[in-house]
């Protein structure tokens, strides 16, 4: 990461820099460069961003005077932002630095499944849903009962070469949840409430802070849960068929070249053959804490 500003440098560090540095002889896979523009200005709130691709390009922008390019061929991506949006730490990172992270490493070696995670013992859950599920909410709730945290938004997957397993990589340092979860959990009521884009509010939870020796980068999952809102229903593991679980997760598989969107489909083929679960359950997220809870020590117990 470079930048002529401190500002974008410690949001980098905040985004990634929990991860540790590399070992001082291995060359960087990726270099995302960002200009902070002291002679542009932004008055009003930050825009809503427009993303575009076009074969191994892929384009952001706000407006003209904030946007970014990434050679997804290359690994190398170049931004120009204002001081205003640099300054905007929330808003800069989720539109900046970790959407041109992620489809940097997504076109190089990772497959995205979009969904919350917990763990437990190095074994992990991914948690899938539709918006407003609960995905975010009950990975908080898993943490509160001694899980640890994987990610909230986003987890990146891999076969590992060596031992041919199915490994994967989340941002386990922030939940972002909506500002009503305070109904939900009391406690958090003296969180900041931070804009990440144009009308989209969040609670920042710092799980480092929150969950000391919670979060947790790597591990290997060994279940993926769809959740399912149900009025009434009693919290309840029920089996899905892999396919259908292999076709909910290919629809947030974004166009590429034929070889990435091959090997993202071997990735989720093995992903889904895990085991795959329904989670129907009614009221708040706690109520399902326990079934993910016995998901975790099944697989304790083999």
């Amino acid at each position: 990461m470079e930048s002529n500003d401190e500002a974008v440098v410690t949001a980098s560090r905040q985004s990634f820099g929990s991860y540790g540095a590399p070992p001082p002889t291995e060359e960087p896979e990726f270099l995302i460069q960002i200009c902070v523009d002291a002679d542009q200005h932004d008055d009003a709130p930050p825009p809503i961003p427009c993303y575009r691709s076009l074969k191994h390009i892929f384009h952001i922008a706000c407006n003209d005077r904030n946007f970014a390019a990434a050679d997804l061929a290359s690994g190398c991506a170049v931004g120009f932002v204002t001081p205003e949006i640099a300054g905007n730490t929330a808003f800069f990172r989720y539109t900046f630095l970790e959407c041109l992270f992620h489809v940097l490493v997504v076109h190089r070696s990772h497959t995205p499944v979009h969904c919350s995670g917990v763990a437990f013992n190095d074994y992990g859950v991914l948690i899938c849903g539709t918006a407003g599920a609960g995905k975010s909410s009950l990975a908080y709730a898993c943490a509160k009962s001694g899980m640890q945290i994987l990610t909230d938004d986003v987890a990146h997957l891999r076969i590992d070469p060596a031992s041919k397993r199915l490994l994967l990589w989340g941002n386990p340092w922030c939940l972002r949840l909506l500002p009503n979860a305070v109904q939900l959990f009391p406690e958090l009521a003296d969180e900041k409430v931070t804009l990440r884009r144009e009308h989209d509010w969040y609670l920042e939870i710092d799980t480092s802070r929150r969950f000391p020796g919670s979060p947790l980068a790597s591990c290997q999952p060994v279940g993926l849960v769809f959740l399912e809102r149900e009025d009434g229903a009693v919290p309840r593991l029920s089996p899905m068929r892999p396919e259908k679980a292999l076709e909910r997760l290919c629809q947030d598989i974004v166009l590429d070249e034929e070889v990435v969107i091959a090997r993202h489909y071997s990735v989720l083929e093995q992903l889904v053959g895990i085991g795959t679960y329904t989670l129907k359950y009614s009221g708040g997220p706690s109520t399902a804490v326990e079934a993910i809870k016995s998901l975790l020590q099944k697989e304790l117990r083999r």
